[in-house]
Order: C-alpha cells, then sequence, then structure tokens
C-alpha cells in the first residue's frame, strides 16, 4: 500500500502532516499529503506502492507526536447505497489476513454523524469478514480498520501492533477521579499509561520512590503520585488541595519552579507550568543532566504557528544536552488526547 492515514486531533492535521514527511524523508521517501482543516485526519501518499507498510514498520508510535493512530491504506472506496458491504470485501481481499477489524471514523461532529450507519452495517461487515477467511487468529498483530469518510466513502487499510494505539480512534478515554484536585490530573494520569509500560510500572512507580511537581497548584499531578503512595515536593507558590496536604505525602514549597532545587535526587520530576517551550526544555535538560531527578514527564506548551517545528527544537536541544553530558535515556513523546495545545514529553536516564 502507499498511503498513511493518520487519526490526530481537529487543528493539527498540518502538523501531523508535517511530521509524517520528515518520517518518510528519513525512509527515503518523498511523497506528498494535503490537510484538510479541521477533518481530524491526514492522508500522505508515499509514492511507493509498498512504501506505507514500510514506513510504518520502522517507526516506534511513541516517537510520532501527533498521531492518534496510523493505518496503511489504499486509496479511498467509493460504493453505491447498498453496495457497501460488498464493496469493502472486495478491497479487503488485496490485503494481509488479520486478527481483527475495527470500524471507525474521525473525531469531528460531522463524522460522528455516520455512526448510525456504522452500528448498523458492523455485523454484515464483521460477519462477511469472517466468511471470506479475512480474520485469522493466526494473523498476529494484524488489524484492518474500515474509516468512514461519508455514507458512500471509506478507506480499508491495516495497522500493526509494533507501531499504533490499542484504543478506538486512538482515544484513551479516562475518568476524573472523585478527589482529583483539577481535570489536568488525567493530563499527567494518561502519560503515565502511555508511557510506562505495564510490565515496567511495578518498578518505575511504587511507595518507595520521591518525586518533584513542578507549577504544583492545585495538586492535580501531585495527585497522581499521593494515589501511588509516593512522596511529593510540590513546588508552586500557590495553594495546594487541603485533601492533598493531609496524606502527609506531600510537602509543599512556595517557590519558583525554575529556581527550585530539590533537598535530594528524586525518582521523578514532573512539570505542566505555562511557559514558552524552549525555556521549559532547557529546565528539564538541566534537572536530567545535573542528576537532580532520574524521570520526566513534563508538558511543551505549543506556539499558535509552526508548532511541529517547535517542538522539535524543543526535543533537539534536550538530546543534545544529554549526549554532551554522556547520559543514556529513553525520549518518548506524543500529543495526549487530554492534552489540547501542548505535547507531553517523557524521558527516562537509563
Amino acid at each position: 500500500m502507499k498511503n498513511i492515514l493518520i487519526y490526530c486531533r481537529p487543528g493539527f492535521e498540518k502538523d501531523a502532516l508535517a511530521e509524517i514527511s520528515d518520517k518518510a524523508a528519513e525512509h527515503g521517501l518523498y511523497g506528498y499529503g494535503v490537510p484538510s482543516e479541521n477533518a481530524g485526519y491526514v492522508l500522505y501518499n508515499t509514492g511507493d506502492d509498498h512504501g506505507a507498510e514500510s514506513l510504518i514498520q520502522s517507526m516506534s508510535f511513541n516517537h510520532l507526536i501527533f498521531a492518534r493512530q496510523i493505518i496503511a491504506v489504499n486509496d479511498v472506496i467509493d460504493f453505491e447505497k447498498g453496495g457497501r458491504v460488498q464493496a469493502l470485501l472486495e478491497a479487503a481481499r488485496e490485503l494481509p489476513l488479520a486478527e481483527d477489524i475495527w470500524f471507525e471514523t474521525a473525531d469531528t461532529n460531522e463524522a460522528k454523524a455516520l455512526s448510525g450507519l456504522i452500528k448498523k452495517i458492523e455485523k454484515p461487515l464483521l460477519t462477511g469478514w469472517k466468511k471470506a477467511g479475512l480474520l485469522r487468529k493466526k494473523a498476529v498483530g494484524v488489524r484492518h480498520h474500515v474509516f468512514f469518510m461519508e455514507g458512500d466513502q471509506a478507506y480499508l487499510g491495516v495497522s500493526y501492533a509494533e507501531c499504533r494505539s490499542e484504543f478506538p480512534l486512538g482515544i484513551r478515554r479516562l475518568r476524573f477521579p472523585a478527589k482529583g484536585p483539577s481535570r489536568s490530573t488525567l493530563k499527567l494520569e494518561e502519560a503515565l499509561l502511555q508511557f510506562v509500560p505495564e510490565h515496567r510500572r511495578e518498578k518505575d512507580l511504587h511507595d518507595a520512590m520521591h518525586a518533584v511537581d513542578l507549577g504544583a497548584c492545585p495538586g492535580g499531578w501531585t495527585y497522581q503520585f499521593v494515589v501511588r503512595g509516593i512522596h511529593t515536593y510540590a513546588v508552586d507558590n500557590g495553594p495546594m488541595q487541603k485533601e492533598l496536604m493531609a496524606t502527609g505525602l506531600v510537602s509543599h514549597m512556595t517557590e519558583d519552579g525554575f529556581k527550585f532545587q530539590p533537598p535530594v535526587k528524586v525518582d521523578w520530576m514532573v512539570c505542566d507550568m505555562v511557559e514558552r517551550p524552549i525555556l521549559v526544555a532547557e529546565l528539564m535538560a538541566k534537572w536530567l543532566c545535573e542528576g537532580w531527578a532520574q524521570r520526566t514527564i513534563f508538558n511543551l506548551k505549543l506556539p499558535m504557528k509552526k508548532r511541529y517545528q517547535e517542538v522539535v527544537q524543543c526535543l533537539e536541544l534536550i538530546s543534545s544536552q544529554l549526549a554532551q553530558k554522556g547520559l543514556r535515556y529513553d525520549m518518548q513523546y506524543k500529543h495526549l488526547f487530554h492534552d489540547r495545545e501542548e505535547i507531553t514529553v517523557c524521558i527516562m536516564v537509563r
């Protein structure tokens, strides 16, 4: 397949396209794509009949900033009313076998209007896929996707377990905790779930650890450590939630987050301060280079224009400083569902 379909937050289509264009060029592919404003997806033509699968399988999902989901697809399928199932089945025979199939749309109000149609034809499509032998348990890691554009148009393609989201539409929906100090707590919860694999959570998040939360008030991010029994230095001149302080696991430091130095080396440092992204990047690099923290999760607040370019500049600055210090590290980054105009980054020093 030559095309790559990427789901993204509506309004970030140009950024998603700029990013996949750079990734393709690094892979020796020079294709093209035209973003549709607020469509919630972009289509990139690699210019190579097998370029889509090759490119996707060469990447790591947590190294794609703006992609909520990434799929290799053929050209759009047009079908007349009443012929959708047959048209899709015929096209599906050209795909590799898969272990399951998802039916989706973009995350927009216009696309959600197709939910009734999808619900109506989902069962006949699934039945058709099974009868045609297109779904096999042995096709581990391969998933078919039908992405409806309109009632008479859809993209059909495949995703691969090595580089994809395991959530419909690429959205991890979380429930706001009753005792959460602010909705920002969902941003850190999603980041921890996204960046810390389940098999490592017992090692990387346990009650013998210490953390620092820069710009903590009223405690949304601090809350995620407290519920895990982790003692946290909450750094902010503003007030913290009383319930958090009552746990005995929070030390409130009324200081400037840019000037604070921890009394001891900590396991985690997190930061959600509203500041220019390049200044936050410099501060994060300093914490890691000085050895004040081993792990960090932070947000880069995005400018109005050239958002992708700004994030790349910040990530390159951090990478350069860590390399100069001779540090080995793992870096991941994502425009998460609970983010708005910001990108979440996770760095772990090995």
